[in-house]
């Protein structure tokens, strides 16, 4: 994973120039120096070479479209907002950090050209930087070192983070799974999605965040609803159970019965599962994440168009159920010694 950058300069013109760089890289603290290099074909390449300063904008995580703008040809300032550096340099606003350099040297190497600068000023804010791997853009995160020892007064900045790190994780499982994945977590009205990740298999883009599914027919809410004690979940289910029954017809009571024994599959199995397609014909899938303490605290949640056999949704639920449990050994979780069997069964 490397970081994005746009390197900016003036001409001899006085006009801006600007070439969004992968090459940036640090070579020395003492005294402070930085290089990169840029092919003797870019239309910048004059500018660069005869410019005696350059800016490093290291991008934040809402830039993307700033590195695709300044990797393209064309005039790439247009519309682009800009404030001025060392020597009137322009720099892109917003970026989450900038190098002021004085170019001291050049290499060639090649059909490219090796800039080595001297970093004589500094300014970084609070951003978050994008960065790139694999071949799309990514967000940048904190290693976590030892995300188990929260205090225990600090639950809800253990909630937050694992949250964070969820999400950043998010992309790669969702890339890895080849489905669309969310992200649920316990809010103040039940299961809430707070994140969905897209798959092109999807035809439907229409799922939102911040929707809360129902405890009893959604396979996320059904999981929060087998893992969270009844105080915080019984008035939720029955208000639930009553509104199943005034749509479908079926009593309240026979419905209660189909949910505990669904409550009682999702529990041997370690995942749950809608009750039924809302949209189409779509299966929804719901694996828990556990914290240090063997709580649950998220939810990851599969959507699957037109399922496939069963054999092939089972090849999805252990994959599923094994990302779900990497997560939650980032956030500290232990697993037990013995797991619960699990229980194969034809859908």
């Amino acid at each position: 994973m490397t970081g994005v950058t746009v390197i900016t300069t003036i001409d001899a013109h006085g006009r801006p120039q600007g070439v969004t760089a992968n090459s940036f890289s640090s070579v020395s603290l003492d005294p402070p120096l930085v290089l990169w290099s840029q092919a003797n074909s870019s239309r910048s390449f004059a500018a660069f070479r005869d410019s005696d300063r350059f800016v490093v904008n290291i991008l934040a995580e809402h830039q993307k479209e700033l590195s695709q703008k300044f990797s393209k040809p064309g005039d790439k300032f247009d519309g682009v907002e800009t404030m001025p550096r060392t020597a009137n340099v322009p720099a892109l606003v917003e970026c989450c950090a900038y190098l002021d350099c004085r170019k001291i040297a050049a290499y060639p190497g090649g059909d490219h050209v090796v800039y080595l600068g001297q970093v004589e000023g500094i300014e970084r804010n609070m951003r978050r930087p994008l960065a790139f791997a694999h071949g799309k853009y990514m967000l940048a995160y904190d290693h976590e070192l030892d995300f188990a020892r929260t205090e225990s007064g600090s639950a809800h900045l253990a909630h937050n983070e694992a949250v964070r790190i969820a999400s950043a994780s998010l992309p790669e499982i969702a890339s890895g799974l080849d489905t669309m994945l969310g992200l649920a977590v316990w809010g103040n009205r039940g299961a809430t999605i707070i994140r969905w990740e897209l798959s092109d298999r999807l035809a439907d883009k229409e799922l939102r965040t911040g929707v809360v599914v129902s405890p009893v027919a959604s396979a996320t809410g059904l999981l929060f609803s087998v893992h969270l004690p009844p105080s915080m979940t019984a008035d939720l289910i029955q208000d639930a159970l009553v509104a199943e029954a005034t749509a479908s017809g079926i009593e309240v009571g026979e419905l209660r019965t189909q949910v505990a024994l669904r409550m009682v599959q999702a529990r041997e199995l370690g995942l749950a599962r809608s009750s039924q397609s809302r949209v189409g014909s779509v299966l929804g899938i719901s694996v828990p994440v556990f914290d240090a303490g063997g709580h649950m605290i998220l939810a990851l949640s599969a959507v699957i168009q037109d399922p496939g056999s069963p054999s092939a949704n089972n090849k999805l639920e252990a994959s599923l159920k094994s990302a779900a449990l990497q997560l939650s050994r980032r956030l500290g979780y232990i697993p037990p010694s013995a797991s619960p069997p699990i229980i194969k069964e034809t859908l």
